[in-house]
């Protein structure tokens, strides 16, 4: 049974509560209404380009998010710019990645050989047993706005404690780590070592993840720091309530193509980025990336 996705106009309001900022420009949504208790997939991207991607998925049951860690979600692209639309170019399987976080998020990988017009079949349990595959269409831009894998990373020049010794003045996380801010993006890139730059607000974040994601970011330095630099830039300039109200956020959100947040870019000792993470993530998935990173490894999927 095949049920064709089209780019969303609206989105489930159960969802807009928690994942509404990461579900923008390519997600989907079934065409007609689902029926009562099947499972619809909703994508949690706002932008894919050519080369290795990350695939976040949330999934709604009745309007609500489904958070079930023993899902999993098979996925089949297809490139449908040629003359085999039916032919699968590549197959994935989104595996649960929402411990710690306040929403099911589930995460597979591809790797776009081109920009243009693709297609992503999933397949979900439905709800009389049988399975159910349904199609979302795909936009993978020539030129993305956020830096893709394989760019030179950005030599920003974010606040560090050497600019403001006040912590609660760099950062909206109220348990700031000051390792997170001693370097900028430009010190970091001529340091010659892999780094891993965050782009989040603990205390503001509309997708409820900053936080989760910045308690891993803590995590994986205490086990890193001895061979990768790490850095929290923070979305909204001091006073931070002040500039939330009125969505004036940091020079580096433009200068880096940041419509969305949070962000999580994985540099390598060369200035060119390894890997890039739109929304939430966890340990899980991260360790085995940063192990990479650090030994100067190309990154890839983790294996399940």
């Amino acid at each position: 049974m095949h049920a064709l996705i089209a780019p969303a106009a609206r989105r489930g309001a159960a969802l807009a509560l928690t994942i509404a900022a990461l579900l923008l420009a390519a997600c989907g949504q079934a065409a007609s209404p689902p029926s009562p208790g099947s499972l619809v997939p909703v994508l949690a991207v706002s932008e894919l380009a050519p080369g290795p991607n990350r695939i976040a998925l949330g999934v709604l049951k009745d309007g609500t998010p489904v958070n079930d860690p023993e899902l999993s979600l098979p996925m089949r692209f297809f490139y449908l710019g040629g003359n085999a639309d039916d032919q699968v170019v590549s197959e994935s399987t989104a595996v649960y990645r929402g411990q710690g976080l306040p929403f099911g998020l589930y995460v597979g990988y591809a790797d776009f050989a081109q920009p243009g017009a693709w297609a992503v079949e999933i397949t979900l349990p439905g709800a009389s047993g049988e399975p159910v595959v349904q199609r979302i269409r795909l936009d993978v831009l020539e030129r993305p706005r956020v830096p893709p894998v394989g760019a030179l990373a950005v030599p920003s020049k974010n606040l560090t404690v050497h600019d403001e010794a006040d912590l609660s003045k760099i950062t909206s996380d109220a348990n700031p780590d000051p390792d997170l801010y001693q370097l900028t993006v430009a010190q970091a890139i001529a340091a010659k070592k892999p780094f891993v730059v965050a782009f989040s607000t603990p205390g503001y974040c509309q997708t409820a993840v900053c936080a989760p994601n910045q308690m891993v970011l803590k995590q994986l330095k205490d086990q890193f720091k001895d061979r990768v630099n790490f850095i929290h830039i923070e979305v909204y300039p001091y006073p931070f309530g002040e500039s939330f109200q009125a969505q004036r956020r940091v020079p580096q959100m433009n200068e880096w193509g940041l419509r969305t947040e949070p962000w999580t870019f994985l540099v390598d000792a060369e200035g060119r980025i390894q890997a890039r993470y739109e929304g939430g993530i966890t340990f899980a998935e991260m360790e085995p990336a940063l192990a990479q990173l650090a030994a100067g490894q190309p990154i890839t999927p983790p294996v399940e």
